[in-house]
């Protein structure tokens, strides 16, 4: 972090603020599976191609932005607990991270959630958008 900061004096008060950000990036992250399984839903109502296409840039364009703040909440995530396991010394956590630790820091739930899965999704929405102007209209 910037050296022109104000020290931590409360390290109870920062690991309380990494909670926060966890909840919120669980949070978004079920938004975005609800609305995810809202535009399959929605999807399946029209059987015209452009009603379809429609559904689908939409969906995309949303995730798009969803995705955008999931891995800004990521990023967060990683760098407060980065400060915190550096400077509070929290013999719970160090434990919990020791439990943790045969996993590379890609494959932990937090770039998980945060940044693959809405990637993912995406990918997913674009391949079927190709997918569906490869198909011949019917």
């Amino acid at each position: 972090m910037s050296n022109d900061l104000p020290p931590i004096t409360d390290w109870g008060k920062f690991r309380d603020q990494i909670e926060y950000q966890d909840n919120l990036l669980n949070e978004r992250v079920n938004f975005l599976l609800v609305f995810n399984g809202l535009g399959a839903a929605a999807f399946s109502f029209f059987n015209d191609q452009l009603g379809r296409a429609f559904i689908m840039l939409a969906v995309i364009m949303i995730n798009i932005l969803l995705t955008f703040c999931t891995i800004q909440t990521a990023f967060l995530i990683k760098n407060l607990t980065t400060e915190y396991r550096c400077n509070a010394h929290d013999p719970i956590d160090m434990r919990v991270r020791s439990n943790l630790g045969w996993l590379p820091g890609i494959c932990r739930p937090t770039p998980i959630l945060g940044i693959y899965l809405p990637v993912a999704i995406i990918v997913a929405w674009v391949i079927g958008l190709v997918v569906l102007y490869k198909t011949p209209a019917s």
